[in-house]
C-alpha cells in the first residue's frame, strides 16, 4: 500500500536573501533564491512505496486539504512562526503532523506541543526507522540522529522540486565547522569537526543540478575552505567537469583563505564567482 507525504518548506517570517524578495522586486512573483535541499533530500531518503509531494511555500500556497497520510514541515529559526502555524492549521484538520530541520536541531522543545512526530539532528541514518514506523502507522513522538557519513546522503529528488523558480541551485559538500564564531549556530547541531560528501557524489549531484536547468549552485557548506588538502581535491574535479559546462558556484569560506594563492587560483578555475567572508 502506497503512504503518501506532504513535504514542506514554509515562507520565511521576515525577508531573506533565501527568499524571493528579489524576484518580487523586479516583477517576477513566486520564486526563490536557492533551491531547499532539506525537502528535496527527504524526499530522496523516503523508500519506493512512499509518495512523496513537496511543497515550497515561496513558490506555491500550502495545500491544506491535502489529502497525504503524513503532514511533514521542515523549516530554519527564521521561519519559526510560519512553520508553527502550518503545523497547527493541518492538526486542527486532523492531520499527523511531522517537524524536523535545523529549528527542530536547535529548540525542539519550542515545537514539541506543535507535532504529533519531532525529528531533530540529521537524518539519513534515522530515515529507514521512521518511514518503517510511519508505514506502519506507529511512529515514535521523536527521533534523534547522529552525525553520519555523507556517503549516506542521497542524491535530492530535484524531479520533484520546483526548479524553474529558483535562482540557484544547491549542493552541500561538507557538514559542520572547526571555528567558533560568535554569530553562527553550525556547530551547535552539526559538530566542530568536518565531515565531507565523496567527491564523486558531489559532483553527480551538480551534474543533476545542470541537467535540471540551473546554471549557478550555491555550495551550501558552512566553511568550504576549512581543510584545504580535501578542499583543493574538490575543486581540482569541478574544474575538470565544467570544461565544457560552465556552471558558476556560490559559497562561504573563513578569511584565513586569502592567505593561500594556489586555493583562489583553484576556486576561479572551479567557477567561484561569489563568497560569503566570515
Amino acid at each position: 500500500m502506497t503512504v503518501s507525504m506532504y513535504l514542506i518548506n514554509p515562507a520565511g517570517d521576515f525577508p531573506t536573501y533565501f527568499g524571493g524578495e528579489a524576484l518580487a522586486a523586479s516583477g517576477v512573483p513566486g520564486g526563490v533564491m536557492m533551491a531547499d535541499l532539506a525537502t528535496a533530500t527527504v524526499a530522496a531518503l523516503a523508500p519506493k512505496d512512499f509518495e512523496v509531494e513537496l511543497c515550497e511555500e515561496q513558490i506555491e500556497p500550502v495545500n491544506f486539504d491535502h489529502p497525504a497520510d503524513w503532514i511533514a514541515i521542515t523549516g530554519k529559526v527564521s521561519q519559526r512562526r510560519r512553520m508553527i502555524a502550518i503545523a497547527d492549521e493541518f492538526r486542527r484538520r486532523g492531520k499527523k503532523v511531522i517537524i524536523g530541520g535545523p529549528y527542530a536541531s536547535l529548540s525542539p522543545d519550542r515545537l514539541r506541543d506543535h507535532c504529533d512526530v519531532l525529528v531533530s539532528g540529521e537524518t539519513e541514518e534515522i530515515a529507514a526507522e521512521i518511514f518503517s514506523d510511519l508505514r506502519a502507522g506507529k511512529p515514535k513522538a521523536s527521533y534523534i540522529g547522529d552525525k553520519p557519513s555523507l556517503a549516506s546522503s542521497p542524491l535530492p529528488r530535484w524531479d520533484l522540486y520546483r526548479n524553474d523558480r529558483a535562482i540557484l541551485g544547491a549542493v552541500q559538500t561538507s557538514r559542520g565547522c572547526p571555528f567558533e564564531c560568535e554569530f553562527c549556530d553550525v556547530i551547535q547541531y552539526l559538530g566542530r569537526k568536518q565531515r565531507h560528501k565523496p567527491i564523486e557524489n558531489v559532483i553527480a549531484e551538480i551534474d543533476a543540478l545542470w541537467n535540471a536547468g540551473y546554471r549557478t549552485t550555491f555550495l551550501a557548506d558552512d566553511n568550504f575552505t576549512a581543510y584545504r588538502a580535501h578542499c583543493k581535491e574538490l575543486l581540482a574535479a569541478m574544474a575538470h567537469w565544467r570544461r565544457d559546462r560552465p556552471m558558476e558556484f556560490v559559497t562561504q569560506i573563513s578569511i584565513d583563505a586569502t592567505r593561500d594563492e594556489e586555493l583562489l587560483d583553484m576556486c576561479v578555475a572551479a567557477g567561484l564567482t561569489q563568497v560569503f567572508v566570515g
